[in-house]
């Protein structure tokens, strides 16, 4: 019985700190639509560099370097475990660690769906309405309209609206 009410009142607290640390998170960003999810459970670096549109959904375990620049329009679902990151390192062995890292913008455009896994890397853009699947590796822009799969992402097939 007093287990039952520490475990319901630390459920509460966790839920209670959840909550406040996505809405600190949506107030640090650099824009924020209405309607966006943004779960507890996934990492975001940049947040002053992050623009989301409205009806956003970010699941768990979604990580986000946007220090680079990010920007996710309207409309768009990021599934579990993917990664986007618009900051990359420099080339040359010899000043990896001593440069500052390259920023290469990422835009994810309107109605786009990650699917669980994907990896999206600095400069890429997604069109409209573009579909990634499930853990693919994007190296390069995306069409709109356009479904990709596979490592690194390769053109599948185009979406009907």
């Amino acid at each position: 019985m007093v287990i039952d009410i520490f475990y319901r009142a630390f459920d509460r607290l966790m839920r209670d700190y959840d909550d406040f640390r996505v809405r600190r998170i949506k107030r640090s960003l650099k824009s924020c639509g209405t309607r966006v999810y943004i779960s507890p459970k996934c990492l975001i670096l940049g947040e002053s560099e992050l623009e989301l549109g409205d009806d956003i959904g970010i699941n768990s375990f979604t990580h986000i370097f946007a220090a680079g620049g990010v920007k996710i329009g309207s409309g768009t679902l990021i599934s579990s475990n993917c990664s986007i990151s618009s900051l990359t390192h420099p080339i040359n062995c010899l000043r990896r660690n001593g440069e500052p890292h390259i920023e290469k913008p990422v835009i994810l455009g309107k109605n786009v769906w990650l699917g669980t896994g994907a990896i999206i890397l600095p400069g890429v853009t997604i069109g409209d309405h573009a579909i990634v699947g499930a853990g693919s590796v994007v190296t390069k822009d995306v069409a709109e309209k356009t479904i990709v799969v596979g490592n690194p992402a390769k053109f599948l097939r185009n979406v009907e609206i």
